[in-house]
Protein backbone atom coordinates (compact mmCIF):
# COMPACT_ATOMS: atom_id res chain seq x y z
CA UNK A 1 0.00 0.00 0.00
CA UNK A 2 2.85 2.34 0.82
CA UNK A 3 4.30 1.86 -2.65
CA UNK A 4 0.91 2.42 -4.25
CA UNK A 5 0.42 5.71 -2.41
CA UNK A 6 3.89 6.95 -3.26
CA UNK A 7 3.98 5.60 -6.82
CA UNK A 8 0.59 7.12 -7.66
CA UNK A 9 1.66 10.58 -6.54
CA UNK A 10 5.01 10.26 -8.33
CA UNK A 11 3.32 9.14 -11.55
CA UNK A 12 0.92 12.09 -11.49
CA UNK A 13 3.75 14.52 -10.73
CA UNK A 14 5.89 13.05 -13.50
CA UNK A 15 3.10 13.18 -16.08
CA UNK A 16 2.24 16.78 -15.22
CA UNK A 17 5.89 17.87 -15.24
CA UNK A 18 6.91 16.16 -18.47
CA UNK A 19 3.67 17.18 -20.17
CA UNK A 20 4.16 20.81 -19.15
CA UNK A 21 7.76 20.71 -20.38
CA UNK A 22 6.80 19.31 -23.78
CA UNK A 23 3.92 21.75 -24.27
CA UNK A 24 5.87 24.85 -23.20
CA UNK A 25 9.01 23.86 -25.13
CA UNK A 26 7.07 23.06 -28.31
CA UNK A 27 5.07 26.28 -28.22
CA UNK A 28 8.12 28.40 -27.43
CA UNK A 29 10.16 26.84 -30.23
CA UNK A 30 7.30 27.26 -32.70
CA UNK A 31 6.82 30.92 -31.78
CA UNK A 32 10.55 31.70 -31.81
CA UNK A 33 10.95 29.94 -35.17
CA UNK A 34 8.09 31.97 -36.60
CA UNK A 35 9.59 35.21 -35.30
CA UNK A 36 12.99 34.26 -36.74
CA UNK A 37 11.64 33.49 -40.20
CA UNK A 38 9.57 36.67 -40.23
CA UNK A 39 12.33 38.82 -38.74
CA UNK A 40 15.24 37.73 -40.93
CA UNK A 41 13.67 39.42 -43.94
CA UNK A 42 13.45 42.68 -41.98
CA UNK A 43 17.06 42.25 -40.84
CA UNK A 44 18.09 41.74 -44.46
CA UNK A 45 16.46 45.03 -45.37
CA UNK A 46 18.24 46.72 -42.46
CA UNK A 47 21.57 45.48 -43.78
CA UNK A 48 20.72 46.79 -47.26
CA UNK A 49 20.02 50.22 -45.74
CA UNK A 50 23.26 50.06 -43.77
CA UNK A 51 25.11 49.14 -46.96
CA UNK A 52 23.65 52.13 -48.79
CA UNK A 53 24.51 54.45 -45.89
CA UNK A 54 28.06 53.09 -45.73
CA UNK A 55 28.46 53.50 -49.51
CA UNK A 56 27.14 57.06 -49.34
CA UNK A 57 29.68 57.90 -46.63
CA UNK A 58 32.46 56.42 -48.75
CA UNK A 59 31.40 58.45 -51.77
CA UNK A 60 31.22 61.58 -49.63
CA UNK A 61 34.75 60.95 -48.30
CA UNK A 62 36.08 60.52 -51.85
CA UNK A 63 34.31 63.74 -52.87
CA UNK A 64 36.10 65.58 -50.06
CA UNK A 65 39.47 64.25 -51.17
CA UNK A 66 39.09 65.35 -54.82
CA UNK A 67 38.91 68.91 -53.58
CA UNK A 68 42.38 68.61 -52.04
CA UNK A 69 45.32 70.34 -53.70
CA UNK A 70 47.24 67.06 -54.14
CA UNK A 71 44.49 65.64 -56.37
CA UNK A 72 43.75 68.86 -58.27
CA UNK A 73 47.46 69.41 -58.97
CA UNK A 74 47.61 66.11 -60.86
CA UNK A 75 45.63 67.62 -63.69
CA UNK A 76 47.66 70.84 -63.87
CA UNK A 77 51.02 69.11 -64.27
CA UNK A 78 52.87 69.46 -67.54
CA UNK A 79 54.20 66.29 -69.08
CA UNK A 80 53.16 62.71 -68.56
CA UNK A 81 55.94 61.76 -66.16
CA UNK A 82 55.21 64.64 -63.85
CA UNK A 83 51.50 63.97 -64.04
CA UNK A 84 51.99 60.30 -63.16
CA UNK A 85 54.27 61.25 -60.25
CA UNK A 86 51.71 63.65 -58.82
CA UNK A 87 48.93 61.08 -59.34
CA UNK A 88 50.88 58.46 -57.39
CA UNK A 89 51.50 60.91 -54.55
CA UNK A 90 47.85 61.95 -54.51
CA UNK A 91 46.75 58.29 -54.36
CA UNK A 92 49.15 57.64 -51.50
CA UNK A 93 47.90 60.71 -49.58
CA UNK A 94 44.28 59.66 -50.09
CA UNK A 95 45.04 56.13 -48.90
CA UNK A 96 46.61 57.47 -45.68
CA UNK A 97 43.68 59.84 -45.19
CA UNK A 98 41.14 56.99 -45.40
CA UNK A 99 43.32 54.78 -43.20
CA UNK A 100 42.53 57.02 -40.24
CA UNK A 101 39.79 55.11 -38.38
CA UNK A 102 38.62 58.29 -36.70
CA UNK A 103 36.89 59.05 -40.01
CA UNK A 104 34.61 56.05 -39.53
CA UNK A 105 36.13 53.82 -42.24
CA UNK A 106 37.57 50.35 -41.85
CA UNK A 107 41.27 51.00 -42.28
CA UNK A 108 43.48 51.28 -45.31
CA UNK A 109 41.67 50.89 -48.66
CA UNK A 110 42.48 47.99 -50.94
CA UNK A 111 42.94 50.39 -53.87
CA UNK A 112 43.10 54.14 -54.52
CA UNK A 113 43.39 55.19 -58.17
CA UNK A 114 43.53 58.52 -59.99
CA UNK A 115 41.69 58.31 -63.35
CA UNK A 116 41.77 60.69 -66.33
CA UNK A 117 38.74 62.02 -68.21
CA UNK A 118 38.80 59.02 -70.60
CA UNK A 119 38.45 56.51 -67.77
CA UNK A 120 42.09 55.30 -67.82
CA UNK A 121 44.25 54.94 -64.73
CA UNK A 122 46.99 57.52 -64.34
CA UNK A 123 48.40 55.96 -61.17
CA UNK A 124 47.31 53.99 -58.10
CA UNK A 125 48.67 53.70 -54.59
CA UNK A 126 51.35 51.15 -53.60
CA UNK A 127 52.78 50.97 -57.18
CA UNK A 128 53.08 53.92 -59.58
CA UNK A 129 53.39 51.69 -62.64
CA UNK A 130 50.76 49.10 -61.84
CA UNK A 131 47.50 49.55 -63.75
CA UNK A 132 48.89 52.57 -65.68
CA UNK A 133 46.69 53.27 -68.69
CA UNK A 134 44.19 50.51 -67.77
CA UNK A 135 40.68 51.45 -69.02
CA UNK A 136 38.00 51.22 -66.31
CA UNK A 137 34.91 52.61 -68.00
CA UNK A 138 33.56 49.15 -68.64
CA UNK A 139 35.08 47.63 -65.50
CA UNK A 140 33.62 50.01 -62.93
CA UNK A 141 29.92 50.48 -63.71
CA UNK A 142 29.54 53.75 -61.80
CA UNK A 143 32.59 55.43 -63.37
CA UNK A 144 30.91 56.32 -66.63
CA UNK A 145 28.12 58.18 -64.87
CA UNK A 146 30.58 60.03 -62.62
CA UNK A 147 32.66 61.33 -65.54
CA UNK A 148 29.56 62.20 -67.50
CA UNK A 149 27.64 64.02 -64.77
CA UNK A 150 30.48 65.20 -62.56
CA UNK A 151 28.97 63.63 -59.42
CA UNK A 152 30.09 61.15 -56.79
CA UNK A 153 28.76 57.59 -56.63
CA UNK A 154 29.34 54.28 -54.86
CA UNK A 155 28.99 50.74 -56.15
CA UNK A 156 30.61 47.29 -56.46
CA UNK A 157 33.62 46.40 -58.58
CA UNK A 158 35.02 42.92 -59.27
CA UNK A 159 38.74 43.54 -59.77
CA UNK A 160 41.48 40.92 -60.03
CA UNK A 161 39.35 38.26 -58.35
CA UNK A 162 38.47 40.74 -55.61
CA UNK A 163 35.02 42.02 -54.73
CA UNK A 164 35.26 45.67 -53.77
CA UNK A 165 32.94 48.32 -52.46
CA UNK A 166 34.03 51.48 -54.30
CA UNK A 167 33.42 55.18 -54.04
CA UNK A 168 34.14 57.38 -57.06
CA UNK A 169 34.09 61.18 -57.32
CA UNK A 170 34.75 63.51 -60.29
CA UNK A 171 37.69 65.94 -60.31
CA UNK A 172 36.89 69.37 -61.74
CA UNK A 173 39.19 72.11 -62.99
CA UNK A 174 38.89 75.75 -62.07
CA UNK A 175 36.32 76.28 -64.81
CA UNK A 176 34.14 73.45 -63.43
CA UNK A 177 34.83 70.97 -66.16
CA UNK A 178 35.37 67.28 -65.37
CA UNK A 179 39.01 66.39 -65.92
CA UNK A 180 39.21 63.04 -64.14
CA UNK A 181 38.12 61.04 -61.13
CA UNK A 182 39.35 59.56 -57.86
CA UNK A 183 38.43 55.93 -57.02
CA UNK A 184 38.67 54.33 -53.56
CA UNK A 185 37.82 50.66 -53.06
CA UNK A 186 37.50 48.44 -49.97
CA UNK A 187 37.67 44.66 -50.09
CA UNK A 188 34.53 42.83 -48.93
CA UNK A 189 36.76 40.61 -46.81
CA UNK A 190 36.01 38.10 -44.07
CA UNK A 191 36.83 40.83 -41.57
CA UNK A 192 34.23 43.15 -43.07
CA UNK A 193 31.66 40.34 -43.08
CA UNK A 194 32.34 39.65 -39.40
CA UNK A 195 32.12 43.35 -38.60
CA UNK A 196 28.71 43.66 -40.25
CA UNK A 197 27.59 40.35 -38.73
CA UNK A 198 28.23 41.68 -35.23
CA UNK A 199 26.01 44.70 -36.00
CA UNK A 200 23.04 42.84 -37.48
CA UNK A 201 23.18 39.82 -35.17
CA UNK A 202 23.30 37.23 -37.98
CA UNK A 203 26.06 35.62 -40.01
CA UNK A 204 26.82 37.29 -43.33
CA UNK A 205 28.30 35.84 -46.51
CA UNK A 206 29.15 37.83 -49.66
CA UNK A 207 28.60 35.76 -52.79
CA UNK A 208 29.46 35.78 -56.48
CA UNK A 209 27.81 33.80 -59.32
CA UNK A 210 29.94 30.69 -58.80
CA UNK A 211 31.24 30.84 -55.24
CA UNK A 212 31.16 32.44 -51.82
CA UNK A 213 33.60 35.33 -51.69
CA UNK A 214 33.82 36.00 -47.95
CA UNK A 215 32.03 34.98 -44.78
CA UNK A 216 31.62 35.54 -41.08
CA UNK A 217 30.96 31.83 -40.51
CA UNK A 218 33.38 29.02 -39.67
CA UNK A 219 34.88 27.16 -42.62
CA UNK A 220 32.67 24.08 -42.27
CA UNK A 221 29.51 26.20 -42.34
CA UNK A 222 30.81 28.18 -45.31
CA UNK A 223 31.45 24.95 -47.23
CA UNK A 224 27.98 23.66 -46.37
CA UNK A 225 26.40 26.93 -47.56
CA UNK A 226 28.48 26.76 -50.75
CA UNK A 227 27.06 23.35 -51.50
CA UNK A 228 23.50 24.33 -50.56
CA UNK A 229 23.03 27.59 -52.48
CA UNK A 230 24.79 26.49 -55.67
CA UNK A 231 23.02 23.12 -55.86
CA UNK A 232 19.35 22.26 -56.37
CA UNK A 233 16.92 23.35 -55.13
CA UNK A 234 18.48 26.65 -54.00
CA UNK A 235 20.68 27.26 -57.04
CA UNK A 236 17.89 28.76 -59.14
CA UNK A 237 16.82 31.11 -56.33
CA UNK A 238 20.47 32.12 -55.81
CA UNK A 239 20.82 33.01 -59.50
CA UNK A 240 17.59 35.03 -59.38
CA UNK A 241 18.75 36.80 -56.20
CA UNK A 242 22.01 37.90 -57.85
CA UNK A 243 19.90 39.38 -60.62
CA UNK A 244 17.89 41.47 -58.15
CA UNK A 245 15.11 39.16 -56.91
CA UNK A 246 15.70 38.41 -53.21
CA UNK A 247 14.54 35.06 -51.92
CA UNK A 248 12.00 34.32 -49.26
CA UNK A 249 13.45 32.90 -46.03
CA UNK A 250 14.75 29.38 -46.67
CA UNK A 251 15.85 26.69 -44.25
CA UNK A 252 18.71 24.21 -44.56
CA UNK A 253 20.67 21.86 -42.37
CA UNK A 254 24.30 22.95 -42.51
CA UNK A 255 27.20 21.24 -40.73
CA UNK A 256 24.77 19.41 -38.46
CA UNK A 257 22.71 22.45 -37.43
CA UNK A 258 19.53 24.05 -38.73
CA UNK A 259 19.77 27.51 -40.30
CA UNK A 260 17.39 30.07 -41.76
CA UNK A 261 18.71 32.22 -44.59
CA UNK A 262 17.88 34.97 -47.06
CA UNK A 263 19.74 35.58 -50.33
CA UNK A 264 19.73 39.00 -52.03
CA UNK A 265 21.80 41.16 -54.37
CA UNK A 266 24.04 43.89 -53.00
CA UNK A 267 22.45 47.33 -53.47
CA UNK A 268 24.04 49.56 -56.11
CA UNK A 269 25.89 46.60 -57.67
CA UNK A 270 24.86 47.54 -61.23
CA UNK A 271 26.68 45.55 -63.85
CA UNK A 272 28.20 43.18 -61.25
CA UNK A 273 26.57 40.00 -60.03
CA UNK A 274 27.32 40.28 -56.33
CA UNK A 275 25.06 39.46 -53.44
CA UNK A 276 24.92 38.37 -49.84
CA UNK A 277 23.42 35.62 -47.74
CA UNK A 278 22.12 36.48 -44.29
CA UNK A 279 22.22 33.34 -42.19
CA UNK A 280 20.66 32.77 -38.77
CA UNK A 281 21.47 29.77 -36.58
CA UNK A 282 18.08 28.32 -35.70
CA UNK A 283 19.24 26.76 -32.44
CA UNK A 284 20.82 29.95 -31.07
CA UNK A 285 17.80 32.07 -31.91
CA UNK A 286 15.38 29.57 -30.36
CA UNK A 287 17.57 28.94 -27.32
CA UNK A 288 15.03 30.75 -25.16
CA UNK A 289 12.91 27.60 -25.44
CA UNK A 290 15.58 26.00 -23.29
CA UNK A 291 14.12 27.72 -20.24
CA UNK A 292 11.46 25.03 -20.40
CA UNK A 293 14.15 22.64 -19.14
CA UNK A 294 13.71 24.36 -15.79
CA UNK A 295 10.32 22.64 -15.62
CA UNK A 296 12.10 19.27 -15.70
CA UNK A 297 14.43 20.28 -12.87
CA UNK A 298 11.50 21.56 -10.83
CA UNK A 299 9.63 18.34 -11.60
CA UNK A 300 12.62 16.31 -10.39
CA UNK A 301 12.74 18.39 -7.22
CA UNK A 302 9.00 17.90 -6.83
CA UNK A 303 9.36 14.13 -7.30
CA UNK A 304 11.93 13.99 -4.50
CA UNK A 305 9.67 16.08 -2.26
CA UNK A 306 6.61 13.98 -3.07
CA UNK A 307 8.54 10.76 -2.43
CA UNK A 308 9.74 11.95 0.99
CA UNK A 309 6.37 13.39 1.95
CA UNK A 310 4.53 10.32 0.65
CA UNK A 311 6.82 8.01 2.65
CA UNK A 312 6.18 9.98 5.84
CA UNK A 313 2.42 10.20 5.30
CA UNK A 314 2.07 6.56 4.25
CA UNK A 315 3.93 5.47 7.37
CA UNK A 316 1.72 7.67 9.54
CA UNK A 317 -1.34 6.04 8.01
CA UNK A 318 -0.21 2.47 7.42
CA UNK A 319 1.63 1.79 10.68
CA UNK A 320 -1.48 2.47 12.84
CA UNK A 321 -3.62 0.48 10.41
CA UNK A 322 -1.19 -2.44 10.56
CA UNK A 323 -1.16 -2.21 14.36
CA UNK A 324 -4.97 -2.18 14.39
CA UNK A 325 -4.99 -5.23 12.11
CA UNK A 326 -2.62 -7.11 14.44
CA UNK A 327 -4.70 -6.20 17.51
CA UNK A 328 -7.98 -7.23 15.86
CA UNK A 329 -6.37 -10.51 14.77
CA UNK A 330 -5.30 -11.08 18.39
CA UNK A 331 -8.89 -10.54 19.56
CA UNK A 332 -10.16 -12.94 16.90
CA UNK A 333 -7.65 -15.53 18.12
CA UNK A 334 -9.09 -15.37 21.65
CA UNK A 335 -7.11 -12.64 23.43
CA UNK A 336 -10.11 -10.82 24.82
CA UNK A 337 -8.00 -8.45 26.93
CA UNK A 338 -6.41 -6.83 23.86
CA UNK A 339 -7.64 -3.36 22.96
CA UNK A 340 -6.64 -1.02 20.14
CA UNK A 341 -4.44 1.83 21.36
CA UNK A 342 -4.15 4.03 18.27
CA UNK A 343 -3.91 7.70 19.22
CA UNK A 344 -3.52 9.39 15.83
CA UNK A 345 -6.03 12.08 14.97
CA UNK A 346 -6.99 10.35 11.76
CA UNK A 347 -7.58 6.86 13.20
CA UNK A 348 -8.15 7.46 16.90
CA UNK A 349 -11.91 7.68 16.47
CA UNK A 350 -12.03 4.45 14.46
CA UNK A 351 -9.90 2.70 17.09
CA UNK A 352 -12.22 3.87 19.85
CA UNK A 353 -15.32 2.60 18.03
CA UNK A 354 -13.70 -0.78 17.36
CA UNK A 355 -12.86 -1.05 21.06
CA UNK A 356 -16.49 -0.29 21.85
CA UNK A 357 -17.55 -3.04 19.46
CA UNK A 358 -15.17 -5.52 21.11
CA UNK A 359 -16.52 -4.59 24.54
CA UNK A 360 -20.06 -5.04 23.23
CA UNK A 361 -19.33 -8.56 22.03
CA UNK A 362 -17.40 -9.51 25.16
CA UNK A 363 -19.84 -7.82 27.58
CA UNK A 364 -17.08 -5.85 29.29
CA UNK A 365 -17.67 -2.21 30.25
CA UNK A 366 -15.12 0.26 28.99
CA UNK A 367 -13.58 2.78 31.38
CA UNK A 368 -13.21 6.48 30.65
CA UNK A 369 -10.52 8.86 31.87
CA UNK A 370 -12.38 9.49 35.16
CA UNK A 371 -12.54 5.86 36.12
CA UNK A 372 -16.13 5.23 35.05
CA UNK A 373 -17.29 2.34 32.92
CA UNK A 374 -19.52 3.06 29.98
CA UNK A 375 -21.85 0.23 29.11
CA UNK A 376 -22.71 -0.82 25.60
CA UNK A 377 -26.07 0.89 26.05
CA UNK A 378 -24.34 4.16 26.93
CA UNK A 379 -25.13 4.24 30.71
CA UNK A 380 -22.51 5.17 33.31
CA UNK A 381 -21.46 3.05 36.27
CA UNK A 382 -18.83 3.65 38.97
CA UNK A 383 -15.78 1.46 38.88
CA UNK A 384 -13.51 3.32 41.29
CA UNK A 385 -13.14 1.99 44.82
CA UNK A 386 -12.74 5.51 46.23
CA UNK A 387 -15.90 7.54 46.74
CA UNK A 388 -19.40 7.45 45.28
CA UNK A 389 -20.24 8.59 41.74
CA UNK A 390 -23.02 11.20 41.92
CA UNK A 391 -24.05 10.48 38.37
CA UNK A 392 -24.46 6.76 38.88
CA UNK A 393 -27.73 4.96 39.38
CA UNK A 394 -25.96 2.59 41.79
CA UNK A 395 -25.50 3.30 45.46
CA UNK A 396 -21.74 3.60 44.96
CA UNK A 397 -18.62 1.59 44.39
CA UNK A 398 -18.21 -1.77 46.02
CA UNK A 399 -15.59 -1.47 48.84
CA UNK A 400 -13.23 -4.17 49.98
CA UNK A 401 -15.17 -4.51 53.27
CA UNK A 402 -18.46 -4.86 51.43
CA UNK A 403 -19.96 -8.33 51.97
CA UNK A 404 -20.35 -8.85 48.22
CA UNK A 405 -16.71 -7.86 47.59
CA UNK A 406 -15.54 -10.02 50.46
CA UNK A 407 -17.57 -12.95 49.12
CA UNK A 408 -16.11 -12.53 45.62
CA UNK A 409 -12.59 -12.25 47.02
CA UNK A 410 -13.03 -15.36 49.08
CA UNK A 411 -13.99 -17.56 46.16
CA UNK A 412 -11.25 -19.73 44.69
CA UNK A 413 -10.30 -18.56 41.24
CA UNK A 414 -11.61 -21.63 39.37
CA UNK A 415 -14.92 -21.52 41.23
CA UNK A 416 -15.19 -17.74 40.74
CA UNK A 417 -14.76 -17.96 36.95
CA UNK A 418 -17.17 -20.91 36.67
CA UNK A 419 -19.89 -19.08 38.65
CA UNK A 420 -19.29 -15.83 36.74
CA UNK A 421 -19.64 -17.66 33.43
CA UNK A 422 -22.86 -19.39 34.57
CA UNK A 423 -24.35 -16.09 35.76
CA UNK A 424 -23.33 -14.35 32.50
CA UNK A 425 -24.85 -17.09 30.31
CA UNK A 426 -28.04 -17.15 32.38
CA UNK A 427 -28.36 -13.38 32.20
CA UNK A 428 -27.82 -13.34 28.47
CA UNK A 429 -30.36 -16.07 27.91
CA UNK A 430 -32.87 -14.26 30.13
CA UNK A 431 -32.83 -11.29 27.78
CA UNK A 432 -33.13 -13.54 24.75
CA UNK A 433 -29.52 -13.47 23.50
CA UNK A 434 -27.70 -16.43 21.97
CA UNK A 435 -24.47 -17.30 23.82
CA UNK A 436 -23.62 -20.45 21.91
CA UNK A 437 -20.61 -18.66 20.37
CA UNK A 438 -19.15 -17.71 23.79
CA UNK A 439 -17.27 -20.79 25.08
CA UNK A 440 -16.21 -20.77 28.70
CA UNK A 441 -12.47 -20.92 27.91
CA UNK A 442 -12.54 -17.80 25.75
CA UNK A 443 -14.80 -16.00 28.24
CA UNK A 444 -12.43 -16.73 31.12
CA UNK A 445 -9.41 -15.66 29.09
CA UNK A 446 -10.95 -12.32 28.25
CA UNK A 447 -12.15 -11.67 31.80
CA UNK A 448 -8.71 -12.52 33.19
CA UNK A 449 -7.05 -10.10 30.78
CA UNK A 450 -9.40 -7.26 31.70
CA UNK A 451 -8.91 -7.95 35.40
CA UNK A 452 -5.14 -7.71 35.05
CA UNK A 453 -5.52 -4.42 33.22
CA UNK A 454 -7.73 -2.93 35.95
CA UNK A 455 -5.46 -4.17 38.75
CA UNK A 456 -2.55 -2.30 37.23
CA UNK A 457 -4.63 0.77 36.59
CA UNK A 458 -6.09 1.08 40.12
CA UNK A 459 -3.20 -0.42 42.06
CA UNK A 460 -5.64 -2.90 43.58
CA UNK A 461 -5.07 -6.28 45.16
CA UNK A 462 -7.49 -7.87 42.75
CA UNK A 463 -10.42 -7.05 40.49
CA UNK A 464 -13.36 -9.37 40.09
CA UNK A 465 -16.56 -8.96 38.11
CA UNK A 466 -20.20 -9.50 38.75
CA UNK A 467 -23.07 -9.70 36.30
CA UNK A 468 -25.64 -6.90 36.21
CA UNK A 469 -28.68 -6.62 33.98
CA UNK A 470 -30.08 -3.16 33.19
CA UNK A 471 -33.18 -3.47 31.09
CA UNK A 472 -32.25 -5.81 28.31
CA UNK A 473 -28.52 -4.99 28.57
CA UNK A 474 -26.17 -7.44 30.31
CA UNK A 475 -22.92 -6.00 31.64
CA UNK A 476 -19.97 -7.19 33.68
CA UNK A 477 -19.30 -4.70 36.47
CA UNK A 478 -15.75 -4.66 37.86
CA UNK A 479 -15.31 -4.81 41.65
CA UNK A 480 -12.02 -3.23 42.79
CA UNK A 481 -10.63 -4.88 45.90
CA UNK A 482 -7.75 -3.16 47.75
Amino acid sequence: MRLKLIAGNLAIMLLVGVGSYLVVRTQLRAELSRQLEEGIGDDSELFARSWRADGARLAEGVSNRVASSSVRNVFTASGEAKRRGRAFEAAQDASKWFENRARGRRGRPHIVAVIDETGRVIARDTDRNRMFGEPLLNEVPVLRGVLKRGASRYGVWQHEDKLLQVGVAAVRNDQGGVVGALLVGYDLSNGFAKQESAVIGHDLLFIMPERIYSTSTPVEVRDAVQEAIYSPPLDSSTKAALQGKPTLPWTARLAGDDYVGVTAALPMARGVEAGYVMLAHHGRHTALAGVATMILWLTLLGLVGVAIYGFIISNNIMEPIEQMEDDILAVINGRGNVRLEVETVELGGLSYRINQLINLFTGVAEEDAEGRAVTSSGGWEAVSASGPDPGSSSAGPIQSDDPQAAALAALPESQYYALLYQDYVAAKQSVGEDVSDVPQERFVERIRGNAEHLVKKHGAQMVRFRVETIGDQVNLKPVVIH
